[in-house]
């Protein structure tokens, strides 16, 4: 039994079909030859390039470079014939783009850009920059719903507007970024570096005036302060001994 097609949804499919055009349009499209007469090939490119004949040329191009919905490409140019000749013979010479066209204006199986549903309303966020910035619309561009927001790594919310754990919030102005928390950090953390974790990591311990530090660093530390306190007790203790003498040179 031959396995089945995979497809792709109705916009992509319409997407396909008139990538697939233009790709044909510009295969069958005819350049002057070197050494011939000019005004004799004028004429004939001329009446070639909005020609039925080239137009079946086109046709039979049609979706064989598709790779994905190869079928459906085919039923939607047998479905649309009517609307890509429209395209070719008249809207072509217009500079009307053919995906706005046959997709969005004729078929209605496309939104344009950040907008989604049966009336192409704005995606969550807005037409400019949907969700906040830090994430895309799924379903933006298509006539399907509901559309919600896939926000980037370190993002969450419906509008992708808060950082998720693990991440922090580094304001500017009236823009933010989510980034990552130190590795000394276990999930939380108020800002960079090992400082600002509000829980040490495994292996990690904290330490006043340093943070969360990693426990041979720990050890070194206390080796360090221990040995620096050692140091300036004897420097007392000679400070002390050094004052006593002077004062009571008999001893």
């Amino acid at each position: 039994m031959p396995l089945k097609e995979e497809s792709v949804s109705p916009c992509n499919s319409c997407k396909n079909l008139a990538k697939s055009f233009l790709k044909a349009v510009d295969e069958t499209t005819r350049r002057s030859f070197e050494g011939g007469d000019a005004d004799w090939e004028k004429q004939k490119l001329g009446n070639y390039e909005n020609s039925e004949v080239r137009f079946i040329e086109i046709q039979e191009k049609l979706c064989n470079d598709v790779t994905t919905g190869k079928d459906q490409c085919y039923n939607l140019a047998e479905l649309y014939e009517e609307e890509l000749e429209d395209w070719f013979y008249e809207k072509r010479a217009q500079k009307q783009d053919l995906f706005q066209f046959l997709c969005i204006n004729q078929v209605k199986l496309c939104c344009p850009d950040n907008t989604y549903g049966p009336d192409c309303i704005p995606c969550p966020g807005g037409v400019k920059e949907p969700c906040g910035g830090h994430g895309k619309c799924k379903n933006g561009g298509t006539r399907q719903k509901p559309a919600t927001c896939i926000c980037d790594i370190g993002y969450t919310g419906k509008l992708c507007d808060k950082c998720k754990h693990g991440f922090y919030e580094d304001a500017n102005g009236t823009s933010f970024s989510c980034k990552k928390c130190d590795k000394a950090c276990k999930d939380h953390c108020r800002g960079p570096g090992p400082k600002n974790c509000e829980v040490c990591s495994d292996g990690y311990y904290f330490l006043q005036n340093e943070g969360c530090i990693i426990e041979d660093d720990s050890n070194n530390l206390t080796e360090g302060l221990s040995q620096r306190a050692e140091d300036l007790k004897i420097g007392l203790d000679n400070v002390i001994t050094a004052a006593t003498q002077a004062v009571h040179p008999e001893l």
